[in-house]
């Protein structure tokens, strides 16, 4: 139950100063460098570097995403439910930094010498603690940005902000891979340069999330109180409610397919630069480079676009952008319509992943200002305010997916017959064409048909910003 001040009513009201803007969003670099940080390389280090066989290392991945997806609502209603005079969202940020600091160092400091099975059973523990952490700080994290502001403009401005400082993160911690700890052209198979690239990482982490930390704390005027708690069990009562929400299943269910695609596609990206596309290390830098340079032009792109247009409308032609770039390119290559090689192919895919970069990027802000708009509607219907719960849905659906594309992904690297180097080797193995081919299949127009169901379902989403503006009037004068 919440005891909404007329203090606290009006502050949201305010337009909040950049100051908050930008402290607020540097919380999004913890996400940003590990989420894309580990899709890049992670799966690419257990399995070409320290030899982990994919199925396992697939396995693993997946272990950690579904393990702390189960855990996301439990997170989410916990904090939405809790009471300190910190407010509700802080104490929870601060205490998932430190161990997922501690977790990303390890998980990319792998020990020397250990069997399958044995290095298989510490990923699983590294990855599930990393997830988990990983969570425990950015829902109330995303939930707090939805309090921050109740303005339907204004949060898709929050939101673009938070994105662009995310991706720029990511972007940052790509570029120092790539150009800094993985230089050279078998810098990708040099296993100790993995180590020094962790501790940048977590010092990067640590510092943009101390920044939102703080944040959190001088803007507890504006944030949501309760004058109960609920019990731990209530949380299974919580999610049954949140799933009566029309908004939140489309969102949700859209989430869910979309997420698969892009798992499969992301754990793969490095298999398929190297071995279907047989581009540099310096080419793959740039190809990948270019769709986090995509990302951060999204940001200002989404801006003016959802000024204009539905937020519906942005992740759909979003989304779809994306999936053209997924599959375009190795559809046209595998029917012999995409001769190009060495510079000109690289140039190629880096135009087609910067263009599918900035749409995902105005898709993203979009439906983080969607979830936002959701949870007023849900207060509106059911008399209770859920955002920890609805972003841990979405994250929910979001982690399911990504865990189901990395075990698709080792999986049908198995199962095609792809050939891992020895552990430590440093080789790069010449894989026969067949399994090129299927490579190909399996990273391109396979990942993007599941992902055009993800797409299809957002049709059904009907929260525009006509019917929000009726929320908010019938918000306020309920709460006087």
């Amino acid at each position: 139950m919440e005891a909404e001040t007329l203090a606290q009513h009006n502050a949201r009201n305010v337009k909040l100063p950049f100051r908050h803007v930008f402290g607020y969003s540097t919380g999004q670099l913890v996400e940003g460098v590990v989420v894309h940080s580990c899709n890049v390389f992670l799966f690419f280090y257990l399995t070409a570097v320290c030899g982990l066989t994919s199925s396992l290392a697939g396995i693993a991945l997946a272990m950690g995403l579904i393990v702390d997806a189960v855990l996301d609502p439990l997170i989410g209603s916990s904090s939405d439910n809790f009471r300190s005079r910190f407010g509700r969202r802080l104490p929870f940020m601060a205490f998932g930094l430190g161990p997922l600091a501690v977790a990303l160092v390890m998980i990319f400091s792998l020990p020397t010498g250990l069997e399958d099975w044995s290095l298989f059973l510490w990923i699983c523990l590294l990855s599930v603690t990393m997830r988990v952490s990983l969570s425990v700080f950015i829902l109330p994290y995303m939930a707090l940005g939805a309090e921050l502001t109740e303005n339907y403009e204004e949060r898709s401005v929050l939101n673009a902000w938070r994105w662009g400082i995310g991706i720029l993160g990511a972007l940052v911690a790509i570029a120092l891979g790539f150009g800094v700890f993985f230089e050279g052209e078998n810098g990708l198979e040099n296993r100790e340069a993995y180590t020094s690239f962790g501790f940048t990482l977590a010092a990067v982490i640590v510092v943009g999330g101390l920044l939102a930390i703080l944040t959190a704390y001088t803007t507890r005027s504006r944030q949501h109180q309760i004058t109960e708690s609920s019990s731990i069990f209530s949380v299974f009562s919580e999610v049954r409610e949140v799933f009566n929400n029309a908004s939140f299943r489309v969102i949700f269910g859209s989430a869910l397919f979309f997420f698969i695609a892009i798992g499969v596609h992301t754990t793969l990206g490095l298999h398929g630069n190297k071995y279907f596309w047989s581009l540099t290390n310096e080419q793959i830098q740039w190809v990948t480079l270019s769709m986090f340079g995509g990302l951060v032009l999204g940001a200002p792109v989404a801006g003016p676009f959802l000024k204009f247009f539905e937020k519906r409308t942005v992740a759909l032609v979003g989304m779809a952008g994306l999936l053209t770039a997924y599959g375009l390119p190795p559809s046209l290559r595998l029917l012999g319509l995409l001769p190009l090689t060495g510079n000109e192919l690289a140039i190629a895919l880096a135009t087609a992943t910067l263009t599918g970069g900035i749409m995902i990027s105005a898709a993203a802000i979009a439906f983080g200002s969607m979830m936002a708009d959701a949870a007023d509607e849900h207060e509106y219907l059911f008399g209770s305010r859920r955002e920890g719960l609805f972003f841990a849905g979405w994250m929910f659906a979001m982690k399911a997916a990504m865990g189901v594309g990395a075990l698709i992904s080792g999986f049908a690297l198995d199962l095609i017959g792809f050939d891992a180097p020895e552990p430590g080797s440093g080789e790069v193995i010449a894989q026969t064409a067949a399994v090129v081919q299927q490579l190909g299949l399996i990273y391109g127009p396979g990942c993007a048909l599941v992902g055009f169901i993800g797409l299809a379902a957002t049709f059904w989403y009907r929260l525009d910003r006509q019917r929000h503006a009726e929320v908010m009037v019938d918000l306020r004068t309920r709460r006087g």
